[in-house]
């Protein structure tokens, strides 16, 4: 059986926000911006034929290619320590913010992929989904609208 490293919660819509206004992404854009992630992960790993997306990273190529920036790395180290992360955990977390990453368009590994990252991996039963209001309110990816406030 193949392992899922993303777990989001999905509560049921009251009733009350049916007639509400739509608001976000459409079905349409969100599968745009997944297929453009599949096509930039395929380009990356094209000369490494056992991988084919961030979910089969290990190893040296983990630390490659889902390295943060440096507030990255002080929000990862803070939440690792604050919820005892597994090392396979901390990985985990280093692959989904790489995806999070590729489905905004950037390059690198910044401080909000990372803070969002731990949300997906530690959402149970109860919990309510992530919350992206900390998040630029830019139709820009967050590469490039956050500075390191280091």
């Amino acid at each position: 059986m193949d392992r899922f490293d993303l777990r989001v919660e999905m509560p049921p819509v009251a009733f009350y926000d049916l007639d509400l206004p739509a608001n976000g992404d459409s079905s349409q854009q969100v599968a745009a911006r997944i297929a453009t992630a599949h096509q930039v992960q395929a380009e990356r790993y094209r000369n490494k034929p056992i991988l084919h997306n961030n979910a089969a990273l290990s190893g040296a190529l983990l630390d490659t290619i889902a390295t943060p920036d440096s507030a990255g790395q002080r929000i990862l180290t803070h939440a690792a320590e604050r919820v005892s992360l597994s090392a396979r955990g901390y990985h985990r977390v280093l692959r989904v913010a790489r995806t999070v990453a590729d489905l905004e368009g950037c390059k690198k590994i910044a401080k909000p992929h990372i803070a969002e990252a731990p949300s997906y991996r530690l959402a149970r039963a109860g919990a309510s989904k992530p919350d992206r209001t900390d998040r630029p309110q830019s139709s820009l990816p967050a590469c490039l609208t956050l500075q390191d406030d280091a």
